[in-house]
């Protein structure tokens, strides 16, 4: 997957920090694909509040404001990267809510990877569990922390009926381009309730797990089978990992908010500082 990453998107806020935390790792990834790089800001609360403006005019001054200034943040964020001679695009929006603004500029630009900021130790906000959901392309939550020289990548997949062969897939192929751009290896981790390791449902999902890693071009991957509920026992294998990287499936089968706060994605997304992608079958598949 990463093999054609031509190009990113990296949506930011304009709250500082954690902007310039998402533009630094965007910018990173730009150099390890070879892609261009586009900084994008949508202003939702502005345009939440000109909504609710009575007078066009008004509302109409109060965009260009708004465009115009969003445009000035981004240009003083790229122009303190210190990205020397990379050639980063600027883009603006002001549209609410926010996550609807994101994906109209992905349709529009269509990148082949999004780049978004999570906070440390809270959970995703509404807008970001809707953008998961509804984002057209590949979509990279980060925290900024730098990958390591030769970076650690979890490849964490459902091995059980419930998950599709496609999305598999291409959760195992996305985790391997990765890491043969950033030098680094992939492990493949599953994890379910089990009587004991000597069960037959661990075996069956022991040869399934090795049987997706063939199917991938990934035989003699390290696969790691974790008995325990899944949401705590993977969080905690990955922490002991210190993964740089874990690839996990966009929940696209839930629809409702509700059904994706509290799942097993939100879970690891709130307690762990790795980058997460979260990705999707190919269109058309099922």
């Amino acid at each position: 997957m990463s093999n054609e990453i031509r190009s990113i998107l990296a949506s930011v806020d304009r709250d500082g920090s954690q902007a310039r935390r998402v533009a630094e790792k965007a910018v990173a990834l730009a150099r390890l694909t070879g892609a261009n790089l586009e900084l994008f800001v949508c202003d939702s609360e502005a345009a939440f509040n000109r909504q609710h403006q009575y007078e066009p005019e008004a509302a109409a001054r109060a965009e260009d404001i708004c465009l115009v200034e969003s445009r000035r943040y981004l240009e003083a964020l790229r122009q303190g990267l210190g990205a020397g001679e990379m050639d980063i695009s600027l883009s603006v929006a002001c549209e609410s809510p926010l996550y609807e603004g994101i994906v109209r500029a992905v349709k529009h630009g269509r990148p082949d990877l999004v780049v978004r900021g999570a906070a440390q130790g809270a959970p995703l906000d509404p807008n970001d569990w809707e953008l998961v959901s509804a984002c057209p392309a590949p979509l990279l939550l980060t925290r900024g922390r730098p990958w390591k020289t030769h970076s650690a990548i979890a490849a964490a997949i459902d091995v059980s009926s419930e998950e599709s062969e496609q999305l598999t897939g291409a959760i195992l192929r996305a985790a391997a381009g990765w890491a043969k751009l950033a030098r680094g290896a992939v492990e493949i981790v599953h994890a379910g309730r089990f009587e004991s390791a000597l069960s037959p449902a661990f075996e069956a999902r022991r040869t399934a797990l090795a049987e997706c890693a063939r199917a991938a071009g990934l035989e003699g991957t390290a696969c790691h089978l974790i008995a325990g509920d899944p949401a705590e026992a993977l969080r905690e294998f990955c922490a002991r990992r210190n993964f740089d990287l874990i690839v996990l499936g966009a929940l696209t089968h839930r629809k409702a908010l509700t059904a994706l706060v509290g799942t097993l994605t939100g879970r690891l997304i709130e307690s762990l500082d790795a980058d997460f992608l979260l990705v999707k079958p190919a269109r058309g598949a099922r």
